[in-house]
């Protein structure tokens, strides 16, 4: 009991993110991963039951898309853009081994005590909804109007350029990690998250282009998490005095 109690409940968790964009500008659905973009993470956890936690999650980075890196008509196209998010979410995660911080016990005795050791690693899912602030720049100079005459691209060419988007939008983070348990108040973390947003305004572009999907972008993360004492020095050597009476 005391061991459980003198940690506190609440963690914390850094990392940094490879971030991609996925939309209109790239041909691939796994996005430009050659041209991944570096993105920070902070969040909190907060347990709710042994498997389950409330967490608050903020990501920043930037995406990038540009037709000129493929081949074909999107070369001639030649839309890009770059954008830097800031996003904030509320997510629920699901910890599949429960509550990874505690030790596991062997059935091995050495002298008077059982010998104990960390669960290694701790799978977990989350899924949350959110606000993303984007903060979008493009460049529409490059397009080659002979080749697209009669096309979508060059006949919304001036409407795209005259429209100006929302930079605010709902986001839906959903991914899987696992933590790597370093000791008892460290751990590492990898995860992989998928943020589905609900309208095709990422990259800047909606009219002049054809899509029959929204944007997203996917990221990978890898960090550290941390948990604290919730006492002092004199405080810990005073609840140890307590024990031993």
């Amino acid at each position: 009991m005391a061991q459980g109690n003198e940690y506190s409940s609440v963690n914390f968790s850094a990392g940094m993110s490879g971030m991609v964009y996925l939309g209109d500008l790239t041909p691939s659905v796994y996005g430009d991963l050659n041209t991944a973009n570096i993105g920070l993470q902070l969040a909190s956890r907060i347990p709710v039951t042994d498997k389950l936690a409330f967490r608050l999650n903020y990501h920043t980075g930037a995406l990038n898309g540009d037709d000129a890196r493929h081949d074909g008509w999107r070369s001639k196209r030649s839309f890009s853009f770059t954008s830097t998010v800031h996003e904030v979410s509320a997510m629920l995660q699901w910890e599949f081994a429960g509550n990874n911080w505690e030790y596991a016990e062997d059935d091995r005795y050495t002298r008077t005590y059982k010998v104990k050791k960390y669960k290694r690693f701790s799978p977990y899912f989350f899924a949350g909804i959110g606000y993303l602030q984007n903060n979008v720049k493009r460049d529409m100079s490059g397009i080659d109007s002979v080749f697209f005459v009669g096309d979508i691209a060059w006949e919304n060419y001036y409407k795209e350029a005259n429209t100006v988007y929302k930079t605010g939008m709902l986001v839906a983070p959903v991914g899987i990690g696992t933590h790597i348990t370093l000791g008892n108040q460290a751990r590492l973390y990898l995860e992989y998250c998928y943020h589905a947003i609900f309208n095709d305004h990422l990259d800047g572009f909606g009219v002049a282009v054809f899509s029959n999907k929204p944007d997203a972008y996917h990221r990978l993360t890898i960090g550290f998490d941390f948990r604290f004492y919730k006492y002092n020095t004199r405080d810990k050597k005073e609840i140890c005095n307590l024990n031993l009476q």
